[in-house]
């Protein structure tokens, strides 16, 4: 579990690093030759300003500011209906197979989003919560067709995939069945929680992947709680719609 652990916080620091280079958000920095260089008096750092940059890094995850879904030309392309809900869009995937919400500062990755023989589809998206120094990271992957004796295989597979060796919590809701559960543990970084679910529609071979991953990214100053977090995973979960074709 741990070394899973440790491949998905990587990837949901590379997935926010690319998001902040499609957003042209990222300031250049300045290379130092090794040249001694006269400094003007006037932009010395004293202790205070020392002081004030050092909290200024230590505000959020990648910088100070969210990038907005609306904003963002890859992402909002996705978005079907904006503010349906304080902080939350309605998103639609491209083969047109689901909608689900999607916070506002959501931003979708167009470097992981993939469409396979027009039959399946991947989006993963992350936001974060900069005041409480988290960083989300959510992956649905799309089958337009299943085949319905496989269903068995298809929930097995998954546990393995994200690391799960207990049993599924089931619920119907929207017209699905829905196998869930979730689990938390730590990483270098801090406190993670992972809420995973494979959602069938009841009456057609449609069936949607769930993966949601809560990650610390502030050391000591960042806490997790697993019902907190829970709750932000299936607001999102149940918020999934699998729609006729």
């Amino acid at each position: 579990m741990k070394k899973w652990l440790s491949l998905s916080t990587l990837c949901v620091v590379l997935l926010i690093g690319g998001c902040n280079t499609g957003n042209d958000q990222q300031e250049p920095k300045e290379e130092v030759n090794g040249e001694d260089t006269q400094e003007d008096p006037s932009t010395e750092q004293t202790p205070e300003d020392e002081d004030a940059e050092q909290e200024g890094e230590d505000e959020g995850v990648q910088n100070n500011e969210d990038f907005l879904a609306v904003e963002d030309e890859f992402t909002k392309d996705f978005l079907v209906e904006t503010e349906v809900e304080p902080g939350f869009h309605q998103m639609r995937g491209k083969l047109d197979g689901f909608e689900m919400l999607i916070p506002e500062n959501g931003i979708i990755s167009d470097l992981l989003h993939d469409i396979e023989n027009d039959k399946a589809e991947t989006v993963i998206f992350t936001f974060n919560n900069h005041l409480e120094k988290k960083q989300y990271n959510v992956k649905l992957m799309y089958q337009s067709q299943y085949s319905g004796d496989w269903k068995q295989n298809y929930l097995n597979v998954f546990k393995d995939e994200v690391g799960f060796d207990g049993e599924y919590e089931y619920a119907e809701a929207n017209g699905l069945e829905i196998y869930h559960e979730s689990y938390e543990d730590e990483d270098e970084y801090g406190p993670v929680l992972k809420y995973f679910s494979y959602l069938f529609s009841k009456h057609r071979n449609q069936a949607i992947s769930y993966e949601f991953i809560a990650v610390c990214q502030g050391g000591e100053d960042c806490t997790q709680s697993l019902e907190e977090e829970a709750e932000i995973a299936e607001k999102l979960m149940y918020s999934i719609r699998l729609l006729d074709q």
